[in-house]
């Protein structure tokens, strides 16, 4: 869902979360009860040659970071509680050196009855916005902090057909050392159809509108999209998901230009220049596509690869045409070693407020090892490369990175009454 926060207040977007509110205040019958706790505690430390990933490299940095990560579950036959925790305390030394508290804070609720399920989300996360396959690749990298409260409602109308309605509300903000970035908000409402055509095989029909706009209320977009999805099951080895569609953005902002009062002599002679403001009306429209499958070689080796374009909000103040692609491999010598290989790109797409074409992009490329030590105790090494081109106009960066972590995971308490 993507109302603005004034459609929002009366519209379809707030009764979601409260009806899944509403839904858990009434009594319920005693009944089994499931509770988990999981959690782990990781130290992990980074050499990167370029750790901002900027056209000309300062120097190598060096990271040391220390996180702990905490799942906790409450399940019983209706209803489902689930608490996740990540906290990172990140030190560096190097050019740049910023230390830090990185972390995620995520509460969901879901209840259920036989035909209907609503879900209840809310999440905080803080991070450094260098996740290639996650990234807004429009700024450079820097703090970001997003807060997302999401609602869901899923109700089977016969054995093989369900609806689904979502809506989303997120606020995103950004901190140095980014300063071209623009903090925004972005709500979407969603809506599907989808069909059980056969025991491994569903299609399905689903359509979103979204709604954008920049803090500083430069900018507002909205963006409709629907789109035909289809996924199967070929085996326990190989699945494939696809959904083809199209969308249309509509943004209207603020563009400012410099102009001479006067004939453009007098300006030639000292005469300061003038700024004006115009309100710049643009629109765009296009496929969009989303494909993942996933494939099992034998039983030690795993293949998976996804490639994806949608309309996406964006610190750039606009909405972007965003480009994603994500291959991996993975395999597992012994029960306690494995071994793995990724590569990972993200491009956007966008026509500026002041008139010029822009198209950022980053690729990563990692390989990574993980060995088991204990059957707690676990560690890990890899190496990174990272390239970013058009986010500084006509230049590119690169890093590479080698890192070593070592993570123990506490016992996991897991009880029923």
């Amino acid at each position: 869902m993507n109302p603005s926060v004034k459609a929002g207040r009366g519209g379809l977007g707030w009764w979601l979360p409260l009806g899944a509110l509403a839904l858990g205040t009434v009594p319920q019958a005693s009944r089994a009860e499931q509770w988990l706790i999981e959690n782990s505690l990781a130290t992990r430390y980074e050499s990167n040659d370029n750790a901002a990933l900027v056209p000309s490299s300062p120097g190598t940095m060096n990271t040391l970071s220390l996180s702990s990560a905490l799942a906790a579950s409450r399940k019983t036959e209706s209803s489902a509680t689930r608490l996740d925790v990540l906290a990172s305390s990140v030190r560096q030394w190097g050019p740049g050196e910023q230390d830090r508290v990185d972390g995620r804070l995520g509460l969901e609720q879901t209840l259920a009855d036989p035909l209907n399920s609503f879900r209840l989300g809310a999440q905080y996360l803080q991070d450094f916005n260098n996740a290639t396959d996650s990234a807004d690749v429009t700024v450079a990298r820097g703090r970001r902090r997003t807060k997302t409260l999401s609602g869901a409602w899923s109700r089977s109308l016969t054995e093989r057909v369900s609806l689904d309605l979502e809506t989303t509300l997120d606020r995103t903000a950004y901190g140095l050392p980014p300063p071209q970035a623009v903090d925004f908000r972005n709500d979407e409402l969603s809506t599907g159809l989808s069909y059980r055509w056969a025991e491994f095989t569903t299609v399905s029909l689903n359509a979103s509108h979204a709604k954008y706009r920049t803090e500083a209320d430069t900018s507002r977009s909205t963006t409709d999209q629907i789109s035909l999805g289809f996924s199967r099951s070929w085996s326990e080895r190989s699945s494939l998901s696809l959904s083809l569609g199209s969308y249309r953005t509509r943004t209207v902002g603020l563009r400012s230009r410099v102009f001479c009062p006067l004939t453009i002599d007098f300006c030639n002679d000292g005469l300061p220049l003038d700024v004006a403001t115009d309100r710049v009306y643009t629109s765009a429209r296009g496929l969009q596509f989303n494909l993942s499958q996933r494939y099992q070689l034998d039983e030690r080796t795993d293949l998976s690869f996804s490639a994806a374009r949608q309309q996406a909000p964006s610190g750039a103040g606009v909405v972007v045409r965003s480009d994603t692609l994500r291959a991996s491999a993975s395999h597992s010598f012994s029960e306690l070693l494995k071994a793995s290989a990724s590569y990972s790109q993200s491009r956007s797409t966008y026509e500026s407020l002041e008139g010029s074409n822009v198209r950022p992009a980053q690729q990563n490329f990692s390989l990574s090892f993980s060995r088991q030590l204990a059957p707690d105790l676990s560690v890990q090494g890899g190496y990174q490369f990272s390239r970013a081109d058009g986010v500084v106009p006509g230049q590119g960066a690169r890093a590479n990175s080698v890192s070593l972590s070592l993570q123990y995971d506490w016992p996991r308490f897991d009880a029923a009454r």
